[in-house]
């Protein structure tokens, strides 16, 4: 698990220096250089994953494509490095890279020291296959879903190209009934751990009723979703794209969740996207259980639903204070750099000294509302 993360000259950050927790939750207004730190991580991974051992940082490849040297540098504050620092349980590592200044349109950028960094990588599930990438460009309801038995069977990704989650129902359908979930993440002490149930059951809380149906089809897969109703029987199938959009947007994240064992990470941006408040405090009440079970994950949101999932399982369970940390993620206005805040969480689910601009907005329409 990684402990501390630090990303020097690298888009709109400076010097950035992050205490992560089992779940650690990236808010703040747009720009300020939260995806950033979610994309260097990506640029680790596909620079490992794509060539070993690794010489260089690349820009270009199917996690993130971020364009040439001049698109990632931080042109306020820079030395002509890009260095990044992870920090886990058992030792630290560091990576350096060059940009180069001949004309800054390289998409890839060599590393200083090529034989000490290629010594090892540190025990770390961003470079294994415990690892998930759910993006905010994640597919919506499709008619129908790729099947690619590397990335799926042979990977365990339910992504292959910008965390798009393109093989997610590829995933669910091949390893439904060959995953036994962690016992932690069992939605309500339910007996039946089979990944296709628990699947099934935590969805029900974001859509109630729904029941998931996927169909083999040749060179992809069909998703639809039938409903049960009081003393009928259920509904016709439904294709997904038929479907209210949240429950294909949240769908991946459950099965990603659900499928994930102690020690791995998962890297999920807007999870709250096209779907109702009281869904997004369910989906955090299983995020928040993996988190407790030993499952890595960072969050970028700009909800406060999602917040307040993480406040109200602190209130209900004190461990879990131990195991959360938030950063409201500033800017610079002279140096445009950003300038994250840590968040102090207390022991009653309150945050201390909030910064100006902290999910107040209910509180700026509510004083119009109310004429005071």
């Amino acid at each position: 698990m990684i402990t501390n993360y630090v990303l020097r000259d690298f888009k709109i950050h400076s010097n950035l220096n992050l205490q992560l927790g089992n779940i650690t939750l990236l808010t703040g207004q747009n720009g300020m250089g939260k995806s950033s730190v979610i994309q260097s991580m990506l640029l680790l991974r596909q620079s490992y994953m794509g060539v070993f051992p690794m010489d260089g940082l690349n820009l270009k490849g199917d996690l993130a494509d971020l364009g040439v040297a001049n698109d990632v540098e931080c042109h306020s504050c820079s030395d002509g490095l890009l260095n990044i620092q992870l920090t886990n349980d058992k030792e630290n590592a560091e990576f350096e890279f060059v940009y180069d200044d001949t004309d800054g349109y390289e998409t890839y950028l060599p590393a200083t020291n090529k034989e000490t960094q290629n010594k090892h990588f540190p025990e770390c599930s961003l470079f294994t296959s415990d690892f998930q990438y759910i993006s905010a460009f994640r597919f919506g309801p499709q008619k129908g879903y790729e099947r690619d038995t590397n990335i799926v069977q042979l990977k365990k990704q339910i992504s292959k190209t910008n965390g798009q989650c393109e093989f997610a129902i590829h995933f669910l359908n091949h390893f439904g009934n060959k995953i036994h979930c962690t016992p932690e993440l069992l939605f309500d002490n339910q007996n039946n751990d089979l990944l296709s149930t628990q699947v099934q059951l935590w969805m029900q809380q974001v859509s109630p009723r729904v029941n998931i149906n996927i169909e083999p089809n040749g060179n992809d897969f069909k998703l639809n979703y039938k409903f049960s109703r009081e003393g009928n029987p259920m509904t016709e199938p439904m294709a997904a794209i038929n479907v209210g959009y949240g429950v294909s947007y949240v769908l991946p994240i459950v099965i990603a969740v659900l499928s994930s064992s102690p020690g791995s990470l998962i890297l999920i941006e807007n999870p709250e996207a096209h779907i109702h408040p009281r869904a997004q405090a369910e989906l955090m009440k299983l995020l928040m259980k993996a988190a407790k079970a030993g499952i890595q994950i960072i969050i970028e949101t700009h909800s406060d639903h999602i917040v307040n999932g993480a406040l109200v399982a602190i209130v209900n369970d004190p461990e879990y204070l131990q195991l959360v940390k938030a950063y409201y993620f500033e800017r610079d206005e002279r140096l445009h750099i950003s300038k994250p805040c840590k968040l102090e969480i207390l022991a009653d689910g309150r945050i201390s000294n909030p910064p100006v601009g902290f999910f107040d907005q209910i509180d700026i329409d509510m004083r119009t509302i109310m004429g005071f």
